[in-house]
């Protein structure tokens, strides 16, 4: 069976995002025409990275359902030591590669996989700051908190950010993680989590 063609014309990537600040300010990506793919919106990650200003230089950042990018590239832009993009659809992964290489990060770690995959796995690095955006429909924040919590993957005083719909339950936390900034725009829900 032929392998299936990955477009890269002008009606696969439909729109496209900025990045807000850093030393790629203004600089934009590539957003693909796939289903339930919903970067976040430039107005949260300027508000999710002014709570971050004295975390992200340095950081070692996993950005967990990746789509574009735009999480893990904005935390490069600001000075990150490293992102780990994890994402299951391979046109995106491709993307988020193509983008990588494109910015001069020859080094750059882009899984294509699923992230409770990459969770269930071993891992030889502790992670700063946690990124997880998965689509709505999904559900699975409260199922990927608890693999973040029981594996070796956070740091000692770790972040995670998480972003859900308005109508779906907040997510129950661990023995000791907490709510340290939380905000509504439009009908997303997006906070950041202390860990301890």
């Amino acid at each position: 069976m032929p392998r299936k063609k990955i477009s890269l014309s002008k009606k696969s990537y439909p729109g496209r995002i900025r990045i807000v600040s850093g030393i790629w300010r203004n600089r934009f990506l590539k957003v693909p025409n796939i289903e339930n793919l919903r970067p976040t919106s430039e107005r949260a990650r300027e508000t999710l990275f002014n709570w971050l200003i004295h975390d992200i230089p340095n950081a070692r950042c996993l950005d967990l359902f990746a789509g574009t990018g735009s999480l893990g590239f904005e935390a490069l832009s600001r000075g990150a030591y490293s992102v780990t993009f994890i994402e299951k659809i391979k046109q995106a992964a491709h993307l988020i590669t193509e983008t990588a290489k494109l910015f001069g990060l020859k080094d750059q770690v882009v899984n294509n996989q699923d992230a409770l995959s990459f969770l269930g796995g071993e891992n030889d690095q502790l992670y700063d700051i946690v990124f997880l955006d998965p689509p709505f429909s999904d559900n699975i924040l409260s199922e990927v908190i608890g693999l973040l919590y029981r594996g070796n993957w956070l740091s000692k005083d770790a972040m995670v950010y998480i972003e859900l719909d308005i109508d779906q339950k907040f997510p129950e936390l661990p023995s000791g993680w907490y709510v340290s900034h939380k905000k509504i725009f439009s009908k997303v829900c997006f906070a950041l989590i202390k860990v301890n």
